[in-house]
């Protein structure tokens, strides 16, 4: 799994672009619409962005 993680760049990474990936199959499927999908990609966005952020205040704050 570690593999996998790296080729996509980090757990996050690989974990929101799977999320993502689904979201396009459910799209397709059509068991939502692009108001509830592009609401979805908002949140894994920014649940992905706010993960980054708390890590890298989390690093900084070790090193002192």
């Amino acid at each position: 799994m570690n593999k996998l993680f790296d080729f996509f760049g980090g757990r996050k990474t690989t974990f929101a672009l799977i999320l993502f990936v689904s979201l396009v199959a459910i799209l397709f499927l059509d068991k939502c619409n692009f108001d509830q999908f592009s609401n979805l990609v908002i949140w894994i966005f920014g649940t992905y962005c706010v993960g980054n952020g708390i890590e890298y205040v989390g690093k900084g704050l070790k090193k002192k």
